[in-house]
């Protein structure tokens, strides 16, 4: 084949084919070496060499520059135009936004060649420029230029210190290389704010014009901002917190103001170098990814004030039921994620420390467990068993129930890890969600078998201590709803397993409304309790309403066999078929697959259910709900009634496209439904075929 002329015409050898022979030259070289000597580059040690050549190390491709890959020198001291500097100001919180939206600091903080010329552009050290150009001054760099890398490289270094505490997962959330390039872990961030403030008085005596003078600065206040927000502690400081988040946004929509263009060979461009991860020790894959558009950043940067003001408001509420509500309707509501940085810090506010938002006791956390689940004050219920049995069993009990509840170093603590667990990405949240499940009903069974040993001596304190395990109760079931819900919502379900998930989910809601029922004779009525607990009596009928009739209209999409269908719900919800529930009283409603097939062949015979007007009667209940001031959950009363209304939508929707009556349903095709969850997470709406 070496002989046809046309060949190697066929090969685009990347490079071209100019290449020298160097083998003489690797074997001149090994003549003096030892036996058994290596020669290794920074950064790649002997085990990654072996392992390159049995997995495939994507750095061994890094040294090859294409052509077009080619790019001058970088010179930090290259004189910038006031435009060009705010050019890269805006990348900078570019580069920021996307590695907290998950990318490598590689690949996006680092490709900003100033941060690693930082002692190159230290005025400190430099001579002063003889003929310098007024509309180039070198203070743009090593005034400006340098102060902002500092503060850029900072609020790097403050976000890492959160993310590496373990609250978020490295890798799966986050990306926590620094690839040896310092973050200024031993500078201190009043400093770079006391440069932050110089850099600004500099701009502002300059000869500059007043639009770029306004422009530069707007950068710097907010590059300010944004480090006096990292280093803040928000349980003593949440004024500062408002006024930071305050000032934030104002800054952000003076500077998404649009702007001309660099042109493509301005000089500031050889300050970007995507390609940086081949000079870096680096044990990640190295891919170059585009910078998303300024308007898209200034988005993220605005969202990422919003939450921080949301913090403030979480450190201002000391409430589980506020907590668990602001967690879970960011999800229920597509709003764009928290910043696996915010939810590192939510948590450690959560509890830090021994401490219960740097202020209560875990104890405070039994108070309001109680409280705002049954509307009971814990002394109430410590006064209630006192009244029943001797001290020696009073203890015994506050000791078990305690221990299960609020300590928050046992792997079977409930409270902490579960408003924590608001604030985990999806997956892992919805798998925290099935164990606590098993967790809750521990929980029930503890108290149950402690009250089933008391004698109260009235009927009141009959009521207030069979109140009890109900609470447990609410709390499993919560949970429960939680895990099929999200697996909608997560798009886990076969088109044949959505009919058993909705059956189940209906049977959940069912036992969960008879609870409420029976625990709100004990609930004192002027309670929060109380009006949380009818909230909720309504809102799940609503939801068990919507749920039962999509039992009948996605009955048909059960094809397979009896065999499969019952390996796959013992695959599903193993979760709830654990065997640890067989030591424990049946934790109703038991996943009894059995049951399935005779309740939906009694269902479907009803002719006179209407799956319309079924729907029709959910929207009326959610729009009412929607109306009503969620004062429950404060600053989320928004969110919540927003939740509702968008609940009363999906019903509207299904509602015009179902049939009247069950005698219908042969009719109905069933391709018209379709699970979309950018339209709605948990429920399908009707499409035409």
């Amino acid at each position: 084949m070496a002989s046809n002329p046309g060949f190697e015409d066929l090969f685009d050898v990347p490079g071209g084919n100019a290449f020298t022979e160097v083998t003489d030259l690797f074997v001149a070289g090994a003549r003096d070496m030892e036996p058994e000597e290596v020669v290794l580059m920074d950064g790649f040690t002997l085990v990654d060499a072996m392992s390159a050549f049995e997995i495939g190390e994507p750095r061994l491709d890094s040294g090859m520059i294409l052509e077009e890959q080619r790019r001058a020198p970088f010179d930090p001291l290259t004189p910038l135009l006031p435009e060009e500097a705010c050019w890269l100001l805006d990348r900078s919180f570019a580069c920021e936004m996307e590695w907290h939206s998950g990318k490598t600091l590689s690949q996006s903080v680092f490709t900003i060649l100033f941060v690693h010329h930082l002692p190159d552009i230290n005025p400190e050290y430099l001579s002063p420029e003889e003929n310098e150009d007024p509309a180039r001054p070198r203070w743009l760099i090593t005034v400006v230029m340098r102060a902002a890398m500092l503060a850029l490289l900072k609020c790097c270094d403050l976000a890492w210190r959160e993310l590496s505490k373990g609250r978020v997962q490295d890798v799966e959330d986050w990306q926590g290389e620094k690839c040896d390039v310092s973050l200024l872990e031993g500078v201190n961030s009043d400093l770079i704010i006391h440069l932050l403030d110089n850099a600004s008085d500099w701009v502002q005596q300059s000869d500059l014009a007043e639009a770029q003078v306004d422009a530069l600065c707007d950068r710097l206040y907010l590059r300010k901002t944004l480090l006096q927000l990292y280093k803040l502690d928000l349980l003593k400081s949440v004024d500062e917190l408002w006024y930071h988040t305050t000032v934030g946004r104002e800054l952000v929509e003076r500077v998404r103001r649009p702007h001309d263009p660099l042109p493509p060979n301005s000089a500031v461009h050889l300050a970007i170098d995507p390609y940086i991860a081949r000079r870096l020790p680096n044990f990640m894959p190295i891919r170059v990814t585009e910078v998303p558009p300024l308007t898209q950043i200034w988005d993220s940067l605005g969202v990422q004030l919003e939450v921080w003001a949301e913090v403030g408001h979480l450190v201002t509420s000391p409430s589980l039921l506020k907590w668990t509500a602001a967690g879970s309707l960011q999800y229920c509501l597509h709003k764009k994620p928290a910043s696996a940085f915010h939810r590192a810090l939510i948590q450690t506010i959560v509890f830090d420390k021994e401490l219960v938002l740097g202020t209560h006791h875990p104890t405070w956390l039994m108070e309001q467990f109680f409280y705002e689940t049954i509307g009971l004050p814990y002394s109430t219920i410590i006064d209630a068993f006192e009244r029943s049995t001797p001290s020696r069993q009073v203890a015994t009990m506050r000791d078990v129930i305690e221990r299960r509840i609020i300590k928050v170093h046992r792997p079977d603590a409930l409270l902490v890890p579960h408003v924590r667990s608001n604030w985990y990405n999806p997956p892992r949240r919805r798998r925290h969600a099935m164990k606590e499940v098993l967790q809750w009903h521990m929980l029930y069974d503890t108290m149950l078998k402690d009250i089933e040993m008391h004698k109260p001596p009235d009927a009141g304190i009959a009521a207030t201590l069979r109140a009890l395990p109900i609470a447990a109760q609410i709390w499993r079931l919560s949970q429960c709803r939680e895990v099929i819900l999200t697996g909608f919502q997560q798009e886990l379900y076969a088109p044949e397993e959505k009919p058993i998930a909705y059956w189940y989910l209906a049977r959940v809601l069912d036992f969960h409304i008879a609870c409420i029922e029976d625990v709100l004779p004990s609930v004192p009525p002027d309670s929060p309790a109380c009006s949380e607990l009818n909230f909720q009596a309504s809102h799940l009928a609503a939801l068990q309403m919507i749920s039962t009739t999509l039992v009948a209209l996605t009955s048909g999409s059960i094809t397979s066999t009896w065999e499969r269908v019952s390996t796959n719900f013992l695959r599903r919800y193993k979760w709830v078929l654990n065997p640890e529930f067989d030591n424990l009283p049946a934790a109703h409603p038991t996943p009894d697959l059995l049951s399935f097939p005779p309740t939906l062949n009694e269902f479907l015979r009803d002719t006179l259910y209407s799956p319309s007007r079924s729907f029709e009667l959910a929207e009326n209940i959610l729009r009412h709900l929607s109306e009503v001031p969620q004062e429950a959950v404060g600053h989320w009363d928004r969110d919540r009634r927003q939740y509702l209304r968008n609940l009363a939508d999906a019903c509207a929707r299904l509602k015009r496209g179902t049939p009247e009556s069950l005698i219908e349903l042969p009719n109905f095709n069933l391709k018209t439904l379709q699970w979309i969850p950018d339209v709605h997470p948990w429920f399908p709406t009707v499409v035409s075929p």
